[in-house]
């Protein structure tokens, strides 16, 4: 079995599929490890968690804007107008257009049931954002494994000082969440720092999607996401086409 991660794709599912496809990914025999954040961003993420629920062996982990998105659709945002309309800016909106009021039966179980984390029988652990290195990943809260930022940033700026990365507890992890392009607008393509690898290349925004195979470390990139959806200002508040007529 061929083992694959990808990560924050962000309602993008053209390209998605461009990089299943691309990989040459396999339904029914190939593994897909997703970090989470399929949603909130292009208007395509119901089409993005039907093509997920059609990969045999998929294991899915919660990323926090799915967690957002959990929060609004079971009425937890309904008393915290602030946090409503913070989600709806920073691509709830464009999950809404997507759904409507409603997700599915099965789009709900599948966040719910979405894993905080996942340390393979190799022992490469994946998440979400990062984690508490000082202690078991088991003891780490969801807030660290969802949303901070921490983690990534105390060993980026190692990376940067040329001290090396080294995460003892695993052979190798791998994280999404801070897109690479917003470190630096040149690593469009996942980084890799000692055994820590930010697979996340800003689908989100700017960027394209990737996709690695775990044990070759081949990589696999779509177009630019943007451009996929040429209409759409997604979360960077200006469209491919009104961009590329500015220039």
């Amino acid at each position: 079995m061929r083992r694959f991660v990808t990560s924050d794709s962000h309602g993008g599912y053209r390209a998605l599929v461009q990089c299943l496809e691309l990989c040459g990914f396999d339904k029914e025999k190939d593994q897909l490890i997703f970090l989470g954040d399929v949603v909130d961003g292009w208007s395509e993420s119901k089409e993005s968690v039907d093509l997920l629920l059609t990969i045999r062996h998929l294991v899915y982990l919660l990323g926090n804007h799915d967690q957002w998105a959990l929060e609004y659709y079971t009425g937890k945002l309904d008393q915290n107008e602030a946090m409503r309309k913070s989600w709806l800016r920073q691509g709830g909106a464009a999950t809404v257009k997507s759904y409507g009021k409603t997700l599915p039966k099965k789009h709900l179980e599948f966040l719910q049931n979405a894993k905080l984390y996942l340390i393979t029988e190799d022992n490469i652990l994946l998440v979400h954002a990062g984690f508490d290195s000082s202690k078991p990943v088991e003891e780490t809260d969801a807030f660290t494994l969802l949303w901070s930022r921490g983690f990534l940033e105390h060993h980026y700026r190692q990376y940067k000082q040329l001290k090396p990365v080294r995460i003892s507890q695993y052979q190798e992890v791998y994280i999404g969440h801070t897109p690479t392009i917003l470190l630096d607008k040149r690593q469009t393509t996942p980084l890799q720092m000692g055994n820590l690898t930010l697979i996340d290349t800003g689908a989100a925004f700017t960027g394209c999607l990737s996709i690695m195979d775990i044990d070759s470390k081949e990589v696999w990139q779509s177009e630019q996401v943007m451009a996929l959806y040429p209409d759409e200002e997604g979360r960077n508040g200006i469209s491919w086409n009104v961009r590329n007529l500015l220039l």
